[in-house]
């Protein structure tokens, strides 16, 4: 018992302790930072300390001449001020909790207008970006062959790309920081994904309004002999170098899109053979079930992978072969992160959700 009893009167010490530690501390901090504020701005703080030390002077004079009072034989009235005192140091509590409450509703109005604007944020960042590629592009083009930096921006912003729209696991209870990251991040993917379409579109162009007359300049690219400058429909130079690409762009991503059938078909035959008795289905049987599953579900998918592709090569065809180009490269990154984020081929993963993919959807009714 005196050994238990010890060991709580210890505890209950250090407890003592540790808030007197805590409030010599903050006190401390105090001092040290209306010393430096003194330094910093000795204005000021010589405008508060006449403010305390008049504050202090009064409250001293009410002392002494409640002390009179009670001397000269008021004391019911002193008792009466006092309880006036105690009133007004109540209301003012009152009026600092109605402050208090205010504020938290105004902190709360503020996160949700912020959830609300999140998307909205999240395209003003996506469209700063924009303009950063593009003085980028620009600066270096104008006075240099752009085939490699054409190469390393589209390999670096398709990377980026699908590191940020990589897929989550989903949480269903979100505080507000994560429903105001979660709005932010579709945003900004869907946005991102615009920013790229037109940067590819404008990278070449001498005609944006918003850049200086120095960076609207006709840029160069050209790789052994074969200029990518020129338009993509040109027959008669390098002809077969353009349909490479084409077939290149297209086989990479039926590779792509055959991936992901196959992790589909995968999923769905491990179902089959957790459900299904050996006895009563064969191996072949249960494979092209799931292939078959597999394929009906992954159709609607393979209809938009079609129609956007035949919509990019049709529009990009009318530019200069580097936007052909551009897909080529941006075919086989998206590949090598098919192979690094194996989430990217799961078969959870919801797909044809992105912006270019709900346009189409709706203009061509697939």
């Amino acid at each position: 018992m005196k050994f238990t009893s010890r060991i709580a009167e210890k505890f209950g010490k250090n407890n003592v302790d540790r808030k007197v530690f805590s409030l010599l501390s903050t006190f401390i901090i105090i001092v040290i930072l209306f010393i430096a504020a003194g330094i910093l701005f000795p204005t000021t703080v010589s405008v508060i300390l006449n403010i305390l030390w008049i504050t202090i002077i009064t409250l001293v004079v009410i002392f002494f001449v409640l002390g009179i009072l009670v001397i000269v034989g008021m004391r019911k009235e002193v008792g009466q001020v006092l309880d006036a005192f105690l009133e007004g140091s109540l209301k003012i509590i009152d009026f600092l909790e109605l402050i208090r409450s205010l504020w938290a509703k105004f902190i709360q109005l503020i996160k949700d207008f912020l959830i609300f604007a999140a998307p909205f944020i999240a395209y003003a960042l996506a469209f700063l970006v924009y303009i950063l590629l593009l003085l980028i592009y620009k600066s270096i083009g104008r006075n240099n062959d752009v085939t490699v930096l054409t190469v390393i921006i589209t390999a670096v912003s398709i990377f980026a790309f699908g590191v940020i729209s990589k897929p989550q696991q989903d949480v269903y209870e979100l505080t507000w920081g994560k429903q105001f990251t979660k709005k932010l991040k579709a945003g900004f993917v869907d946005g991102f994904e615009v920013v790229l379409f037109i940067f590819f579109l404008t990278m070449d162009s001498t005609n944006i309004f918003f850049l200086p007359a120095s960076l609207n300049v006709p840029l160069h690219a050209e790789f052994a002999g074969y200029d990518f400058m020129k338009r993509s429909y040109n027959y008669n130079d390098h002809m077969s170098v353009t349909l490479n690409f084409i077939l290149i762009t297209i086989i990479v991503e039926i590779i792509r899109n055959a991936l992901r059938i196959f992790t589909l078909a995968r999923s769905y035959y491990l179902e089959y053979t957790s459900s299904i008795a050996e006895e009563h289905s064969g191996t072949l049987s249960v494979i092209k079930n799931a292939i078959r599953k597999s394929f009906q579900n992954s159709k609607s998918d393979l209809t938009k992978f079609i129609t956007t592709n035949t919509v990019l090569f049709a529009v990009f065809l009318l530019f200069p072969r580097l936007k052909l180009f551009t897909l080529t490269i941006a075919s086989i990154s998206n590949f090598i992160l098919d192979l690094i984020f194996r989430s990217r081929l799961s078969p959870k993963r919801e797909r044809g959700t992105d912006l270019i993919s709900r346009c189409l959807v709706k203009l061509f009714k697939i």
